[in-house]
């Protein structure tokens, strides 16, 4: 029997089928970023795990007029999308270096096929469908490939389109053949895509009423890892598509790609096509609990075939239905779905963490040895006993009181916070109000990362993993999937049987292996990936230098700024690493709102990704930054070890932190450098 971590281990586009339908969910606000609603071309962005493909899919013909769909609206035959994702190795071989002046009409063959054989692929999904009118499935049963489109392809007779899918396969086989070995011989064809596929709908248009005005929109997914010409050829399409005709791309945001047609002119937004930003449609931050709902929603999916929820099973079976988005903004459903999810997997509050601190004898220990005896010989006190300071019924204080003592000045005095401390325990105004919110979190991550073996409680849980995840599903699935596994794993689930919450321990632990696994994922990412893996760890290991201050001064930090106006003023290398990691999504780039003066210039904010905080033992959260000298940044990006080590040298000695720290990536050479690519 299949085991639950299973329904959540596929968390890529590629390991489902074209057919979506019960297996995406449509995201609340789906109908402000409805493609079957544009009337001219989009282009489609969103970081790595963003969904795009799975967004692509979602609107082209395998899943619109799937057989699990029950019923299919008449209307949806008035705007038909056709997918297609170019392979990367193979087409960057059109070129005319390798294959001479007539790569471009290449490409248009290689393309036409390619998009002949999806045609193919709508019919038998028209044919196929629930759509009841039986005249139209007749009728394109029998409609046939235009004569004039089966003579270029050299085909023996004129097949039905529905019949002809093999066929295509083969022409594609020998233009793909003849690109490998190009000299030998003429190319087996040539056709031109847009006169190609405007005579193919012409014709097809004949065949019914319920088709003779339909558009069709082509969708060309991964637009990045064409070369520039052939983004060119795509981008000429893209100006000039109009009805019935559309041309549609998606890339990963922050990609280098062009914006130049075949002529003098260039594409331009508003006027050629609109711009979709996926990240904006499933995480926006000024009303995160979308996302909160989307990822519980997605996690309910998976889950109902092993749970029964009465009133909404159907609701949650229907997801990838538009007719279910208004019951899914009413209040009863989204609570019964979060109820449904969240305690599977709990979290602890930070006042019960505080408190298994305070009763934890090894972490009471090192609140006590670490930070409270370290703050009161700070200040050359020897009125109070470190129990002064702690107290059993106020845990979230007492741990608090560790940072407040290692702090200089008048204000932070042993005598002044425990005045407060006082205060707090008779029920009297104090400081605590705003002590406790400011430090606490720090001050356990401070306490935890002395324990690598003891598992960070502040890393399970639903609410949790939405935030280490930032918008990107992928990345939830995959904590979903790691928990559920080693739960399985120690046996506190097991195949068959309703289990019960996944322990916050087993969670942390799993989250902590998921975050390593993705920050060594990093070196697959590009050309440039060891560059980035080696830029996240230097990173994470300042931002974890930060985290390791006693007097907490700072806490929270995860996310930095360049103490200048433009990143043009970045060495060439640097702007090129950064611009990567942002197309990788290692790091997401924010505008910045928390400058501390009028006089500082700095506009971004650049954020390590949140789901690498479990493997540095830093807060997911974005509270607080630390802005770097552009020298800084190009030393962390590019320096080699000696100088990236006197960074960290000085930030030590400038936050009082000492640690051993060798070569952080062992896949540098002696000078510490990696040649860029």
């Amino acid at each position: 029997m299949k085991s639950i971590s299973d329904i959540f281990s596929k968390n890529r586009a590629e390991e489902f089928p074209d057919d979506l339908w019960g297996n995406y969910v449509l995201p609340r606000n789906y109908s402000q970023y409805d493609l079957r609603k544009l009337k001219k071309a989009a282009i489609i962005v969103g970081g790595r795990g963003s969904g795009k493909t799975m967004f692509l899919k979602y609107h082209c013909h395998s899943t619109v007029f799937s057989k699990k769909r029950e019923h299919i609206p008449c209307n949806s035959l008035e705007n038909i999308g056709l997918y297609f994702r170019p392979d990367t190795s193979f087409t960057r071989m059109i070129n005319k270096e390798w294959i001479g002046d007539n790569w471009e009409s290449i490409f248009n063959t290689f393309l036409s096929i390619s998009i002949l054989i999806e045609f193919s692929k709508l019919i038998t999904s028209i044919i196929e469908s629930k759509i009841e009118d039986i005249d139209l499935k007749n009728s394109l049963t029998n409609f046939k490939i235009p004569t004039v489109i089966a003579t270029s392809l050299k085909l023996s007779n004129v097949q039905p389109m529905v019949e002809i899918e093999d066929s295509l396969r083969d022409c594609l086989f020998e233009i793909c053949n003849w690109i490998n070995l190009p000299t030998i011989s003429p190319p087996p064809f040539n056709l031109d895509l847009k006169i190609t596929l405007l005579l193919l709908i012409e014709r097809f248009s004949k065949k019914s009423k319920l088709i003779n005005n339909s558009s069709y929109h082509i969708f060309i997914d991964e637009f990045e890892n064409l070369t520039f010409e052939q983004q060119k050829v795509i981008n000429t399409w893209l100006k000039h598509g109009q009805h019935p005709l559309i041309f549609s791309v998606a890339y990963k945001k922050h990609a280098e790609v062009s914006r130049e047609t075949k002529s003098q002119e260039r594409i331009v937004e508003r006027d050629d096509f609109r711009t979709i930003d996926l990240e904006q449609l499933y995480f926006d931050e000024s009303n995160p609990s979308n996302y909160e709902l989307l990822a519980a929603e997605v996690a309910a999916l998976k889950l109902v075939e092993y749970f029964n929820l009465d009133t909404i099973k159907d609701v949650i079976k229907l997801y990838s239905d538009e007719v279910t988005l208004i019951a899914r903004k009413n209040k009863e459903y989204q609570d019964k779905v979060r109820d449904f999810v969240c305690p599977l997997f709990p979290s602890e509050t930070n006042s019960n963490i505080a408190r298994e601190i305070i009763n934890t004898q090894p972490l009471k220990e090192k609140l006590i040895s670490s930070l409270i005896n370290e703050g009161l010989k700070l200040h050359k006190s020897k009125k109070f006993s470190p129990y002064d300071f702690i107290n059993i019924d106020y845990p979230e204080a007492s741990i608090v009181n560790g940072v407040l003592l290692n702090r200089k000045g008048a204000n932070n005095t042993p005598e002044i916070i425990h005045s407060e401390f006082k205060k707090l325990l008779t029920g009297q105004q104090s400081k605590y109000k705003s002590w406790i919110p400011n430090n606490l979190v720090g001050v356990i991550l401070f306490i935890y990362n002395s324990f690598p073996n003891r598992p960070c409680p502040i890393y399970a849980g639903f609410n949790q993993y939405v935030m280490l995840s930032k918008g990107n599903l992928r990345h939830f699935l995959e904590l979903c999937y790691q928990a559920l596994l080693r739960a399985e794993v120690v046996e506190h689930i097991r195949p068959g049987e309703v289990f019960s919450a996944i322990p916050v321990e087993i969670q942390a632990k799993s989250t902590l292996r998921m975050s390593t696994l993705e920050l060594e994922k990093i070196s697959d990412l590009g050309a440039n990936g060891i560059h980035l893996k080696r830029i996240a760890k230097r990173l994470g290991i300042i931002f974890k230098y930060s985290q390791k201050r006693k007097s907490q001064s700072e806490p929270e930090v995860n996310h930095f700024s360049i103490a200048l106006s433009d990143i043009s003023l970045l060495d060439k290398s640097t702007q090129k690493l950064l611009k990567e990691a942002l197309i990788w999504s290692v790091l997401f780039e924010q505008k910045s709102t928390k400058n501390k003066s009028d006089s500082e210039v700095e506009m971004v904010d650049y954020i390590l990704h949140p789901v690498l905080s479990a493997s540095f033992g830093i807060s997911y959260r974005k509270k607080r930054k630390l802005r770097l000298s552009c020298e800084q940044v190009e030393v962390i990006f590019n320096g080699d070890e000696e100088r990236f080590n006197n960074i960290l040298k000085n930030f030590g000695e400038k936050w009082g932190v000492q640690e051993e720290h060798g070569n952080i990536d062992n896949n540098m050479n002696i000078n510490g450098q990696i040649e860029l690519l």
